[in-house]
């Protein structure tokens, strides 16, 4: 009882957050080193994977609730890559376009924002469709300008991508669809050193999920995100880059 009245007062004063502002409190999870080779498949049965900490707690913004089709993504990390996955069901596969760097979230799409510094501006965005169409932009402000500004930055990025189910059939019913992407390193500099152990950089997985089963588009983000919108880098959580 003393214990609750405490934390009530801490509360009232402001030295904690309620509610809401207490979920939305940023996270820290850990990109663990890849152990052996990844093949960029899609299957995601490498022994590597095992060993990856699992983000799967999606939540729509800005309510926070559960999403539709439930999502969960995995990061590993080795002296050349950082490595994605996500796998994630879906009734409806969509995915129509093919051209890199194009409107990619007018499709399903995986979306990994990455924000290495809380004191630069800069922040990365690299998108991935279940046609496996990439696209990826270094946006050097938020707000600075249009898609066109942001795409010249080329990240590297091989992906590949199972769909299970059948793509672009809207009257069956299927499972989901997974990304596998390796991301090298090397494509983040000059504006980006290189992680070094224990070094920690912000971090959004998000995802559109566009289906025949909703009345409209689901947004949803590991992230708890204060509005309907993935670039509020201050929301996201972090990671650390560890053994």
């Amino acid at each position: 009882m003393k214990q609750s009245l405490i934390v009530a007062a801490l509360i009232l004063a402001g030295c904690l957050p309620r509610g809401k502002e207490a979920e939305r409190q940023p996270r820290l999870f850990q990109c663990r080193r890849a152990h052996g080779k990844i093949t960029i498949d899609g299957k995601l049965d490498e022994a590597a994977w095992e060993g990856a900490q699992y983000l799967d707690d999606f939540r729509v913004p800005p309510g926070g609730g559960k999403p539709h089709a439930a999502s969960a993504a995995r990061l590993l990390w080795d002296d050349e890559h950082l490595y994605f996955a996500m796998v994630m069901e879906d009734d409806d596969v969509y995915g129509v376009l093919t051209q890199h760097d194009s409107h990619t979230w007018e499709d399903d799409v995986a979306e990994l924002f990455l924000k290495p510094s809380d004191t630069a501006h800069h922040y990365y965005e690299i998108h991935v469709t279940p046609r496996n169409t990439t696209l990826d932009l270094l946006i050097p402000r938020r707000g600075s300008g249009s898609l066109g500004r942001y795409t010249p930055w080329e990240s590297g990025v091989r992906s590949a991508v199972i769909v299970k189910g059948t793509l672009n059939e809207w009257r069956d019913k299927d499972k989901g669809w997974i990304v596998e992407a390796a991301i090298p390193l090397k494509a983040f500099e000059p504006d980006t050193a290189k992680p070094q152990l224990g070094d920690r950089w912000r971090i959004a997985v998000c995802r559109y999920n566009y289906s025949v089963y909703l009345e409209d588009r689901e947004m949803s983000s590991t992230a708890r995100l204060r509005q309907p919108n993935f670039h509020l880098h201050e929301d996201y959580d972090h990671i650390e880059f560890a053994e």
